[in-house]
């Protein structure tokens, strides 16, 4: 509601355990972390060489909110035509998965059968780029049984083939009474069907003027992968480093994860081969924050919700710099300084002094009503519930 936090001078609520992707329009308290993103980003708009980045987190260090910000960053730059076309992709790895093929279906569902007709129309019109289709109909003819079907399709046929990209597990029958030859299904299908999409938007691309295409695939959560079984685990490596392997241009694959990094060595759940084509990349380590920066963190928060109209209000109104060093402070003595457990904190104070605010029974939310509330405040163990 507009104008819900003018007595607090913002205008939003500015802490929150989850991040939104509508608010992921900044960085807090890393400006290297920042840096880094621009110049990945722009590295990335300039030459169309498939690459892997490495996200490495402490847990509720702030990744998925990095994560966010980088899809972000990435639309405003292609907004600006870069020789290369950007088109960022955040999915979550699954928390049951039993093959690569689960990954496939969170990709191809992220991407949106929207996206994936516009490229192939693209494609399928252009003169420059058509004998792809002809390959593609040689390679995978139900890719293209597919494509035609959701182009030209009735309800029932359209329905049916998108069923047929997702890999949804309808009857054999449904989709040989429609053209296909089987249900799609299994790793290695789904690396060819992947590749062949890939090269799909590289040939959209360069139809309407672009050098290229880079689909920037955000991988959150990776570290659930250290959670299946060995075949599982054998399954999406080789489904992953297959893929890498098959577009050498056009795919970055940006694998996030949580969990204290130990010796600078990935974890055991990537693959000797995947390690290898990871290489020598600049890993982006989110550590837990030290007390000066967790305080420039709730700076930059405040900030960035601030109200346009409140140009002389105090940098830490509603709170004091004294107040919020106290409650760095206290969360410091306990815990490592992560900005979940920051956010939390300080939603918790601010949830019990806005209303006092509001009602001018409250000027400024002075130490002492800090520790009103941390005293009550229980910090509670993160335990690994993201995996």
């Amino acid at each position: 509601m507009p104008g819900l936090f003018n007595h607090l001078h913002l205008i939003d609520w500015p802490f929150t355990a989850v991040p939104r992707p509508e608010h992921c329009t900044f960085v807090a308290g890393r400006p290297n972390l920042r840096d880094d993103i621009e110049a990945f980003l722009r590295t990335s708009s300039r030459r169309d060489a498939s690459s892997i980045q490495v996200f490495w987190s402490w847990f509720g260090a702030g990744k998925t909110h990095s994560l966010y910000y980088m899809a972000r960053r990435a639309e405003e730059l292609e907004r600006k035509r870069p020789p290369v076309q950007l088109t960022p992709l955040y999915t979550e790895f699954p928390r049951t998965i039993q093959t690569f093929f689960d990954v496939y279906r969170t990709w191809v569902i992220g991407l949106g059968t929207a996206y994936l007709m516009e490229n192939f129309l693209e494609v399928a019109t252009s003169s420059t780029t058509s004998s792809l289709v002809e390959e593609i109909r040689e390679v995978e003819p139900d890719l293209e049984a597919a494509f035609r079907l959701i182009t030209g399709g009735n309800q029932v046929e359209k329905g049916t083939a998108t069923h047929w990209l997702r890999g949804d597990q309808l009857p054999a029958s449904k989709f040989v009474k429609v053209g296909f030859s089987q249900r799609l299904a299994g790793t290695e299908r789904a690396v060819t069907v992947m590749s062949l999409l890939l090269r799909v938007f590289q040939a959209a691309a360069q139809s309407q003027g672009r050098q290229s295409h880079r689909l920037i695939w955000l991988i959150d959560e990776f570290q659930r992968l250290g959670h299946c079984g060995k075949k599982a685990i054998a399954d999406i490596n080789t489904g992953l480093h297959s893929l890498f392997n098959a577009v050498p241009t056009g795919l970055t694959l940006v694998f996030s994860f949580s969990g204290a990094p130990v010796n600078n060595q990935l974890p055991s759940w990537f693959s000797p081969e995947l390690r290898d084509r990871i290489g020598t990349t600049k890993v982006m380590i989110l550590p837990p924050f030290s007390r000066p920066d967790a305080v420039t963190f709730i700076s930059d928060i405040l900030l960035h919700y601030r109200s346009n109209h409140s140009p002389n209000i105090d940098k830490f109104y509603p709170f004091t710099q004294q107040t919020c060093q106290i409650i760095i402070d206290y969360l410091g003595d306990q815990t490592e300084l992560r900005p979940r457990v920051i956010m939390h904190a300080f939603d918790a104070v601010l949830s019990h002094a806005e209303w006092m605010i509001e009602q001018q029974k409250l000027d400024v939310i002075t130490p002492s009503v800090a520790e009103e509330v941390l005293k009550d405040y229980v910090i509670f163990s993160l335990e690994e519930d993201e995996s």
